[in-house]
């Protein structure tokens, strides 16, 4: 039988080390596809190793979007992504290829599922200001608590360091009237195909760890102070804001290194941080009920089960 599939998004979704990638390359190639990050990290050019970016010779085999785009020192908004992530879904299907969505990023997901709950409250430069000036006053942990009081839902899926999107949940909230978790809770529950991976916690915490490991092996280190700055945003997050404690030196090749007891104290760190994350991870999407979950070992049912849902004419 010649199967014929229907092409719509395929969304891949998970933890941190779950091997989303790795399922999205699989598809891709079973199914003419072309795979579109779904990771605030990997937007941003030179941060390759620590954010795990697909190599380069896999990226020469399937297309993949929404790398690479900007650089480190430059903000890049949800609000941002989704147009430009659903103008390449756009563009796939009016090519007639399977556009793979695929990332842990929960707002980009967020942004997809529920268009009309990100960037449908106007900026209030009086209220945004109000806000700015109570951060530098109090702090991030007092603006997360004021946070939590008109809108906890949201507030227990930012970090309090992500002061600037606990900024701008605030606003919605005070300009808006209803917070962004109401604004999604009013909307219908999406129509998409939506594929979870994940497993037990310690074979999880086992794959995290060992990911971290090939990382520094990979580079990460010269990687890291490569970039040359700290104050970028895109060197706060996990796996390069853990290096800043530390200063290196450059070996023979001129590459940075550090002494190694450095080294593995940043590595546990890294590795620590990363166990967390991918919790918040798994917390955020599990509230998605129409996710299709998987185990991270189970590919081929994954896979399977995404075919039998686009397969056309099935009774043929």
């Amino acid at each position: 039988m010649d199967k014929s599939f229907a092409r719509e998004p395929i969304y891949i979704v998970g933890p941190t080390g779950s091997g989303k990638s790795s399922l999205a390359m699989k598809l891709a190639l079973l199914m003419d596809g072309v795979i579109i990050s779904a990771d605030s990290m990997q937007i941003y050019k030179t941060l390759d190793i620590g954010t795990a970016k697909e190599s380069v010779e896999n990226r020469s085999k399937v297309r993949h979007e929404m790398i690479d785009i900007v650089d480190v020192d430059s903000e890049f908004s949800v609000a941002e992504y989704a147009v430009q992530a659903r103008q390449h879904i756009k563009d796939v299907l009016d090519a007639g290829k399977t556009p793979i969505v695929v990332g842990g990023t929960g707002l980009y997901f967020e942004a997809l599922f529920y268009p009309m709950s990100f960037g449908k409250t106007n900026k209030d430069e009086k209220v945004r200001s109000r806000l700015e000036s109570e951060l530098e006053q109090f702090g991030a942990e007092y603006m997360h608590d004021k946070l939590a009081e008109v809108d906890p839902e949201t507030a227990e899926k930012l970090h309090v360091n992500d002061t600037r999107r606990v900024i701008r949940a605030l606003e919605i909230a005070i300009c808006g009237g209803k917070t962004k978790s109401e604004s999604r809770d009013e909307m219908e529950k999406p129509n998409v195909l939506v594929i979870g991976l994940n497993t037990d916690r310690a074979k999880l915490y086992d794959r995290i760890n060992k990911r971290v490991e090939i990382m520094f092996e990979e580079g990460l280190v010269n990687e890291v102070y490569s970039v040359g700055s700290f104050d970028y945003q895109s060197m706060k997050a996990i796996g390069y804001k853990e290096f800043a404690v530390a200063k290196p030196a450059k070996n023979a090749d001129g590459k940075f290194v550090l002494d190694k007891n450095a080294e593995e104290e940043i590595k546990t760190t890294i590795q620590k941080n990363t166990r967390n994350y991918a919790k918040r991870q798994l917390t955020w999407f599990r509230r998605y009920d129409f996710v299709n979950w998987f185990d991270v070992e189970d590919h081929e049912g994954a896979i399977r089960f995404v075919q039998e849902k686009l397969l056309k004419n099935p009774q043929n």
